[in-house]
């Protein structure tokens, strides 16, 4: 069995993956033009790179929150519940608040399950989606750094 240190850093190589990806994902949102188009006249290839970007944020999200629970089972932490780790990475400021993280689960949820029921919201939904993606990248670097600095593993990649 891993060591909570192991298991870190392994989620920080992950996450250093899983950043390029997700970068990739949203550049291609925007070279498509996807978010001044209508849904109705996205390609399939519009389609594609929606799926991708859907499944980027989704994945990265989660591997980040593994990643924030992890650091505090490292530091000891004693956590009922998620809403407990994001209590503690806003403490030690790597997120900036455990209701900015659940607006953009929120947010992801929408893109996820309602734009089927509502094309028409999809763009909107798209748009607030990349404008997390930023957050989503620095609190990400704030994760590495805490851990390089605690801990000494791993390195800002941004």
């Amino acid at each position: 069995m891993k060591t909570h240190l192991q298991l870190i850093a392994s989620r920080l190589v992950q996450l250093e993956k899983l950043r390029a990806y997700l970068i990739h994902a949203t550049g291609k949102i925007g070279q498509c033009g996807m978010l001044k188009k209508n849904p109705a006249e996205y390609s399939l290839d519009d389609s594609n790179n929606l799926a991708a970007f859907r499944m980027r944020v989704s994945e990265f999200q989660e591997h980040l929150g593994k990643l924030l629970a992890s650091i505090a089972r490292e530091e000891e932490i004693e956590y009922s519940g998620f809403s407990d780790v994001l209590a503690f990475a806003e403490k030690v400021r790597i997120i900036d608040s455990e209701s900015a993280w659940k607006e953009i689960r929120e947010i992801r949820n929408q893109i996820n399950h309602e734009y089927e029921d509502d094309p028409e919201a999809l763009t909107e939904i798209v748009k607030k989606m990349v404008g997390c993606i930023p957050l989503l990248l620095e609190w990400e670097t704030g994760a590495r750094d805490y851990c390089a600095a605690k801990f000494g593993l791993g390195e800002s990649v941004s």
